[in-house]
């Protein structure tokens, strides 16, 4: 009986930590992923003067896209350019200010500027993100954020993606 009980108690160990839940902070809210699959996906680029750093890391459930947090890094010793990307990503993110669940940041510290975005398709007004971004040339598939979708586009861009096992 002992030996039962004993077993049953590391079973029910083996099965809580198992079941360990996985969140991701968007900046307003945090994000249970440990049900996602997830793949983490990068791309290097360089420039005259600047060099990139961009990651991606793409949460989803069988062919829908749940979540996607981006990282864009551009670093430069030329102010002008950190300047430049800057005020790039700032006039891009004024287009979705008030779009709830489409959290996007950038800061600057030394000779880096960082774009940082999550975005929570589970949650987020569809209709008005596609409104913003436009019906042609897009991750959606009858309104729905396709994740094949998204890894086709981003391979065009020299995306390269790996499956997360965690």
């Amino acid at each position: 009986m002992k030996k039962i009980i004993i077993m049953v108690v590391l079973l029910s160990f083996l099965v809580v930590g198992c079941s360990e839940k996985k969140e991701i902070d968007s900046g307003t809210e945090k994000i249970d992923v440990s049900t996602m699959e997830h793949k983490h996906c990068t791309r290097l680029g360089e420039g005259e003067n600047l060099t990139t750093d961009l990651s991606y890391d793409v949460y989803y459930t069988g062919e829908r896209l749940n979540l996607l947090v981006s990282k864009e890094a551009v670093t430069s010793e030329d102010a002008s350019i950190l300047q430049q990307y800057e005020d790039a990503y700032k006039s891009i993110f004024a287009h979705y200010e008030g779009l709830d669940y489409y959290d996007a940041t950038v800061t600057r510290e030394g000779n880096t500027v960082t774009s940082n975005i999550v975005i929570n398709y589970d949650k987020i007004d569809i209709a008005r993100l596609i409104e913003i971004e436009g019906e042609e040339d897009n991750i959606f598939e009858n309104k729905e954020p396709n994740v094949e979708k998204w890894l086709e586009l981003a391979k065009k861009f020299g995306t390269q993606c790996t499956v997360v096992t965690e």
